[in-house]
């Protein structure tokens, strides 16, 4: 009996916590305002590049809903239009991975699917993507943009800027051998409305670094 009512008692505490704690039913209602704005989105096709923008843009909010990260990117074939590969950020689903940003998650999706094997032929280019244009939602870092160089990807398009982290508006500051290597590359801000916009720099803000803010507290 004794047990029972301590348990009980420590159920009521946990209830009360989840529904009173004011920073989680804030930040839960945040969430379901950003869902309602990304499912109430009208692609406007005054601005070329809004449907694949809002393809990255769901991406990024299933990438929330899961705990982490709020980035989307895609993989799309520039002849027909199509979408080859998803992806999203993932480093805290199902547990920490460091490396899965959501623009390594969608080429390491990719290439394990295509296995492009090393097949020693001249003139044969694992590398070659022509095809692929790579869309995400929010400014490669340093890591997925050399990561992106090295896969061979000739045209990427970003949503947003990440003005705090983003590599490919700082290109002039990679190694030499980086910036030569992807000096054939059209890498840009995708052609979104600013609405759109907004709404995936919001969804990249919900969960912005949060690991770096609590590391400069200490």
């Amino acid at each position: 009996m004794v047990i029972n009512r301590i348990l009980f008692g420590y159920l009521v505490v946990l209830i009360l916590f989840l529904n009173l704690n004011p920073v989680l039913a804030w930040d839960k209602e945040k969430l379901n305002r950003l869902e309602e704005r990304v499912s109430s989105y009208k692609i406007d096709k005054s601005y070329k590049d809004d449907p694949y923008g809002l393809m990255v843009v769901k991406a990024a909010l299933k990438a929330l809903k899961e705990g982490s990260g709020g980035i989307g990117a895609c993989l799309v074939n520039a002849t027909s239009g199509e979408v080859v590969e998803y992806g999203r950020n993932r480093q805290y689903t199902d547990y920490f991975r460091s490396d899965l940003h959501a623009e390594m998650d969608l080429l390491n999706r990719y290439e394990n699917r295509v296995k492009k094997r090393n097949k020693r032929k001249k003139g044969w280019n694992p590398r070659d993507c022509q095809e692929l244009v790579l869309v995400t939602s929010v400014e490669p870092c340093p890591m997925c943009l050399t990561r992106i160089i090295n896969a061979g990807i000739k045209t990427m398009l970003y949503v947003v800027e990440d003005k705090q982290g983003g590599m490919v508006s700082r290109m002039e500051y990679l190694p030499p051998f980086w910036r030569n290597f992807a000096a054939d590359r059209d890498f840009r801000q995708a052609d979104c409305s600013p609405e759109l916009r907004q709404i995936a720099l919001d969804l990249f803000n919900f969960s912005d670094r949060s690991f770096a803010k609590d590391r400069d507290k200490q």
